[in-house]
């Protein structure tokens, strides 16, 4: 099964892709195999090729277009604040995030709370997550699941953050490194 990625500029057939790293910002080029419109056979709107930029970037890698629904849900609710027991783009806990997520992406009515959501998943190791799945986070290690996100790709995942609202950030990071992690897929 062949992916195609759309490309997120292009000006003569070559496509140039910003990515931030630690701070430095890299230009990459590449040669297409033309245009930009049609690789998918779907004509992408300039809107459209513009949220995939966006995210291409805070997610370090192209996104297929096969996820453009579920990152214009993530933009919809982009910024929203934390708000303990929020379920709406006034206010929202991860939790109320993951349901408001897997209700309108997948139709699916899930847990409402972060113990809820752990003790209904199906455990996953955190090398074989795979898009969708879910991250829960121990924060004190103190046994007590107190955090859940969406993962993405390339070890990114969507969350609520308490104190920047909804974000993407990377598994990697200083702060979610030292965090006891666990993958789970809703069934």
């Amino acid at each position: 099964m062949v992916v195609l990625y759309p490309c997120l500029y292009s000006r003569n057939g070559t496509t140039r892709r910003r990515v931030k790293r630690g701070g430095l910002v890299l230009l990459i080029l590449s040669v297409t195999f033309g245009a930009c419109k049609r690789r998918s056979g779907v004509e992408l709107s300039a809107s459209d090729r513009k949220l995939l930029e966006k995210y291409s970037v805070l997610v370090d890698e192209q996104i297929p277009t096969a996820y453009l629904k579920y990152y214009r849900f993530i933009d919809t609710w982009w910024g929203t604040p934390y708000r303990l027991g929020g379920n709406s783009t006034q206010g929202v806990d991860c939790s109320g995030f993951v349901h408001q997520f897997y209700l309108v992406n997948y139709n699916k009515e899930i847990g409402r709370t972060t113990t809820d959501l752990y003790k209904t998943a199906r455990k996953k190791k955190m090398d074989a997550l795979e898009f969708g799945d879910l991250v829960f986070f121990d924060l004190n290690k103190s046994g007590r699941i107190g955090h859940v996100g969406i993962y993405l790709q390339n070890g990114r995942f969507v969350h609520a953050s308490t104190s920047k609202g909804v974000r993407i950030d990377w598994l990697e990071d200083v702060y979610y490194s030292k965090q006891k992690k666990y993958g789970g897929v809703v069934e």
